[in-house]
C-alpha cells in the first residue's frame, strides 16, 4: 500500500482518541476519514476489487463504489468508510495506544489495520472469490519457491501487482494483459467442484493440482503476466458458474431429514453477535472432527466432506433466500456425488451437526 504523501493524521488521530476528556473535534473527524477514503479507494483497486460490487464486502444498496447515494451524498464508498473507522480505530485503539507508547509513529500497524479490515469482510461476504485466491496464490507461492516461476515486478507475496515470469531474465513489460478466459474455464472444469470444498489436506491437493497446470500459460505463449490478469478471469468463471447452481430448480436438497423430506440446516454466521459466532466455529469444528472419526469407507467419508463444505459456503451465499437454492441434480453434478446417494449422505450428515449443535448449546456432551 503506498503511503507516499499521506500525512501522519493517523497517527496524531490515535493520540487525540487517547486524551480523556478532550475528545477529536467533528472536523479532525472528517479529515481522517476523508484520508482513509482514498486509502481504503487505493487498496481496493491494488486488491482487484474496485469494479466489484459492493456487496463482496458485505455493502449493499449500491452497484459500483462511488454510485451517488441520493440527497444525503453517501455512496458505497463512504458506508465502506464509516465501518472501516470503527474497525481500524475505535475497536483497536487500546493496542494502538500501547504501541504509541513506545513509537513516535503508529501509522504502520493503522494500514495493517486497513488490510485485515479488507481481508476479514472479503473472506465473510464474498468466500467464492477468497476461496479461489488463496488456492491460487499457495499455488503460484510454491511454483517460485521451487523456481518454477519467478517474481519479477512487485510484491513478493504475490498480490495483484506480482509481475511473474518463467525466465528470470523475462521482460516484465511483456506481461501485456492476455485474454486467460478459455485457459482458466478449462482448469475450473477439471479443479472444481474441489477448488471450493476441499479443505485441510485434500486442499493441498487442490494446490499442488492447479500449480502443475500453471506451464499450460508458456504452452499459450506467454512468458510473463501479472497475477491480477490470471487470478480475475478465474474468480469470475467460478463466480459465474456458483451463481448458475442458484437458479431455481426444482428438487431443493437439504441436510436435515423429517420422515421423506429433506431441508437444509441454516448455518449463517451471523452478522453482530460474537457468542453466536463463536458458536458457529463450534459447530464447525465439531463437526470435522466427527466425520474424521466416522466409521466409513474412505469415498463415502470424501463425499461427506465435500458436501459439508458446500452446504456451508451454499448457507453463506444464500443466507435467508432459499429460493435459490440449487437442485439435487445440480448438486450432485457439482461435487461429482451420485445423486442417489445424497439423501443417505444429507441424512447422516444431518445428524452429526444436530448433534453438534446440540452438544454446542450445552444439551449433551460430544464424545
Amino acid at each position: 500500500m503506498d503511503r507516499a504523501g499521506i500525512p501522519r493524521i493517523f497517527t496524531e488521530h490515535v493520540r487525540s482518541l487517547g486524551e480523556e476528556g478532550n475528545p477529536p473535534s467533528p472536523e479532525r473527524v472528517a479529515a481522517v476519514r476523508k484520508v482513509l477514503r482514498g486509502v481504503l479507494k487505493n487498496e481496493l483497486k491494488r486488491r482487484g476489487l474496485w469494479e466489484s460490487p459492493p456487496r463482496y464486502l458485505g455493502i449493499y444498496g449500491w452497484e459500483k463504489w462511488e454510485d451517488g447515494g441520493g440527497a444525503s451524498g453517501d455512496d458505497a464508498l463512504e458506508e465502506l468508510v464509516a465501518e472501516g473507522y470503527v474497525f481500524i480505530f475505535l475497536t483497536r485503539l487500546s493496542r494502538l495506544l500501547a504501541h504509541l507508547e513506545m513509537k513516535e509513529n503508529v501509522d504502520g500497524l493503522i494500514f495493517l489495520n486497513i488490510r485485515h479490515f479488507l481481508h476479514e469482510r472479503q473472506k465473510e461476504h464474498d468466500p467464492v472469490g477468497s476461496q479461489v485466491f488463496e488456492v491460487l496464490q499457495s499455488a503460484v507461492r510454491r511454483s517460485v519457491e521451487s523456481g518454477e516461476l519467478h517474481v519479477l515486478q512487485g510484491d513478493a507475496g504475490i498480490r495483484n501487482d506480482t509481475v511473474l515470469g518463467f525466465a528470470p531474465e523475462a521482460d516484465p513489460g511483456s506481461s501485456v494483459p492476455a485474454d486467460l478466459r478459455s485457459l482458466v474455464v478449462r482448469w475450473n472444469s477439471d479443479l472444481l467442484p474441489d477448488l471450493l470444498t476441499a479443505r485441510g489436506k485434500r486442499q493441498e491437493e487442490v494446490v499442488q493440482r492447479l500449480r502443475e497446470r500453471l506451464p499450460d500459460l508458456r504452452q499459450e505463449g506467454v512468458e510473463a503476466f501479472r497475477f491480477k490478469d490470471l487470478i480475475d478471469p478465474m474468480k469470475a468463471d467460478v463466480r459465474a458458474r456458483w451463481a448458475a447452481l442458484h437458479e431455481c430448480g426444482d428438487g431443493d436438497v437439504a441436510v436435515e431429514t423429517a420422515g421423506d423430506e429433506s431441508t437444509l440446516t441454516r448455518l449463517v454466521q451471523p452478522d453482530t453477535d460474537v457468542e453466536d459466532r463463536q458458536f458457529f466455529k463450534k459447530v464447525i469444528n465439531c463437526v470435522l472432527e466427527n466425520l474424521e472419526r466416522l466409521e466409513a469407507r474412505d469415498k463415502t467419508r470424501a463425499y461427506l466432506h465435500n458436501l459439508w463444505n458446500f452446504v456451508r459456503l451454499e448457507a453463506r451465499d444464500s443466507g435467508e433466500d432459499a429460493s435459490g437454492r440449487p437442485s439435487a441434480r445440480k448438486v450432485a453434478e457439482l461435487l461429482r456425488i451420485p445423486r442417489d446417494r445424497l439423501p443417505q449422505l444429507y441424512d447422516t450428515l444431518g445428524r452429526i451437526v444436530s448433534r453438534c449443535r446440540d452438544a454446542n448449546s450445552g444439551k449433551l456432551a460430544v464424545t
